[in-house]
C-alpha cells in the first residue's frame, strides 16, 4: 500500500521536496537536570534552503483538534531548542484521513505557528513517476533470497557449538 499523490505537479513537488530536505531523528527530547522527557515525531526534516524544520504528523481517522495542540507543541519545542535566529519559524503539517473544514478552522485559529492540515488516500499502485524510480517486489524479493542463502552458507561455515 502507498499514499496517493495525485497530479504529475504534485509528485514532482514532492521529489523537490527530498531533493532539498534532510530527514533528521523523530527524537525530540526536552527537560532539565531533574525531569527528562523524550517525545517522538513521526517526520522531521530540515529544508536546506529554505533553513526551516518541517514537522510532519501522519494520523489514521478523521481530524481531532488535540492533533493541532500536540503538532503546536512540537513546533514550539523544536523553535525553541533547535532553531537558530537565521532559521525561519518551523512549519508542521498534519495528514489525516478526512477533515472537516470548520473543525479546523476553529483548531488552528488561536495558533501562531505556521501549520498545514491536509488529507491523503490510500491506494495499491504507486504513480507512474514513482514506480519507476523503486525496485520492483520481485527485486526486493530477489535481495532477500540472496541474503538468505549467504546467511546460510555463512552458519555451515561456523563451527558447531554444542
Amino acid at each position: 500500500m502507498s499514499v496517493q499523490g495525485g497530479s504529475g505537479a504534485q509528485c514532482r513537488r514532492v521529489v523537490d521536496f527530498r531533493k532539498c530536505c534532510h530527514r533528521i531523528s523523530n527524537r525530540l527530547g526536552l527537560g532539565s537536570q531533574k525531569r527528562d522527557e523524550t517525545f517522538y515525531l513521526d517526520l522531521l526534516f530540515y529544508h536546506i534552503r529554505l533553513h526551516r524544520y518541517f514537522v510532519i504528523e501522519l494520523k489514521t481517522g478523521k481530524f481531532k483538534p488535540e492533533w493541532a495542540g500536540k503538532l503546536n507543541f512540537y513546533l514550539a519545542a523544536l523553535n525553541g531548542t533547535m532553531r537558530t535566529p537565521v532559521e525561519g519559524p518551523s512549519i508542521g503539517i498534519l495528514l489525516c484521513e478526512s477533515k472537516s473544514g470548520p473543525i479546523v478552522e476553529f483548531a488552528l485559529e488561536n495558533i501562531n505557528q505556521p501549520i498545514g492540515v491536509s488529507t491523503y488516500r490510500v491506494t495499491r499502485e504507486l504513480p507512474a513517476p514513482i514506480r519507476e524510480e523503486l525496485p520492483t517486489v520481485e527485486d526486493l524479493q530477489e535481495v532477500v533470497n540472496k541474503l538468505r542463502s549467504e546467511m546460510e552458507s555463512l552458519r555451515k561455515e561456523l563451527p558447531n557449538e554444542e
